[in-house]
């Protein structure tokens, strides 16, 4: 067995389906889940230097908006560690990213690649080595299916430790108004709804840098949280080495998945290549989740 699997039971978790469920946790969550099963067949606290946050809300949002990871590539090592009810698995993988164009994870086990993802502006896209299958989904397909507001940028941002409006690809300071913020001592919350009716909230700590994104339902049934820790510092600037994607569906964790970054390098130079071979079978995101049995 190539993956790393630290328990084994035959059941496998059933993440609740229901179509309100964030498409984050579908694209995103599952995309990983489904990497880490085939192959086998709550936010963390803001950790900061206590200081107290003394800005007004119009001048903290500006902050943040100034301390926005840039980049023009992005190229990391990472270890992907899933934990779910039942089960407990690692992989390694190399991502690379090309800002405002592409985002590529390739899963390689002792370096052979048994996977290949890759999100662009307007599709998902997986390529399944060990089955001989691809797919690839448009993502007005999806939004068309799901009603759920989402683009390219708002992935780009969760991977990048970014703040943004969902289904739109910039944001400004005069856009501070969309959102409801509310700021104690050490930490501010910004929240803002979507035309679906999801809430987004970004929270940031006193170093102007978010520390946690969760994106909910009105009543918080599902859930996907995405936490950042471990703040290093890369060509001056802060960027998380560790980030952790939670699913909640019906108020119970149905997986987490912890994001490991080694030595990421940017700005330097990048190739991607998504050569889908003549042999393989085109599927469905639906179709391969039903088969894993992780639906």
């Amino acid at each position: 067995m190539i993956w790393m699997e630290r328990r084994s039971k035959s059941k496998q978790i059933k993440p609740n389906s229901n179509i309100w469920l964030p498409l984050y946790c579908k694209t995103v969550c599952s995309v990983l889940f489904v990497c880490l099963f085939a192959a086998c067949k709550s936010p963390a606290g803001i950790i900061g230097s206590g200081a107290a946050i003394t800005k007004s809300e119009e001048m903290f949002f500006a902050s943040v908006l100034d301390h926005r990871f840039r980049f023009n590539t992005l190229s990391a090592r990472i270890k992907i560690d899933f934990k779910g009810p039942q089960k407990e698995m690692s992989a390694r993988a190399q991502l690379k990213m090309i800002c405002d164009d592409r985002i590529q994870l390739s899963v390689q086990p002792f370096g052979i690649e048994l996977f290949r993802v890759e999100l662009t502006r307007d599709s998902v896209k997986i390529l399944d080595r060990m089955n001989k299958r691809y797919i690839a989904e448009n993502y007005e397909d999806i939004k068309e299916k799901t009603k759920i507001d989402f683009n390219f940028h708002n992935l780009q941002s969760l991977f990048t430790n970014n703040i943004f409006i969902p289904g739109e690809s910039s944001i400004s300071s005069g856009q501070l108004r969309r959102f409801r913020i509310t700021k104690d001592k050490y930490a501010a919350s910004l929240k803002i709804k979507d035309d679906t009716g999801m809430f987004y909230t970004f929270t940031a700590g006193e170093d102007e840098k978010l520390h946690s994104t969760s994106i909910n339902d009105k009543y918080e049934n599902h859930k996907l949280t995405w936490d950042y820790s471990d703040f290093q510092t890369i060509e001056k600037q802060r960027f998380p080495f560790k980030m952790k994607a939670g699913l909640t569906s019906d108020r119970k964790t149905r997986g987490i998945v912890t994001l490991t970054f080694s030595t990421p390098e940017i700005d330097r130079p990048v190739k991607t290549d998504f050569t889908i071979p003549q042999r393989y079978t085109r599927v469905t995101f639906s179709q391969i989740i039903k088969s894993l049995d992780i639906q």
